[in-house]
């Protein structure tokens, strides 16, 4: 994810509570961000491990 300014990822953080169902308020969004920012940051250090096709977890079906 590129790097956003506060402003546009508490835009992002009202946006997606809107799609959830929820209408935050501006204190609570101001409330959440450095957790959010965390959130971010650890999806990021996530994605950023190589990861070759095989290492993906495979579930074998089985016929019932």
């Amino acid at each position: 994810m590129p790097a956003l300014t506060d402003a546009e990822l508490k835009q992002l953080m009202a946006q997606l509570a809107r799609v959830g169902g929820l209408n935050l308020t501006a204190e609570r969004v101001d409330a959440d961000l450095a957790a959010y920012k965390g959130y971010v940051a650890a999806n990021d250090k996530v994605r950023a491990v190589p990861l070759p096709v095989e290492a993906e977890p495979f579930t074998k079906l089985r016929k019932t």
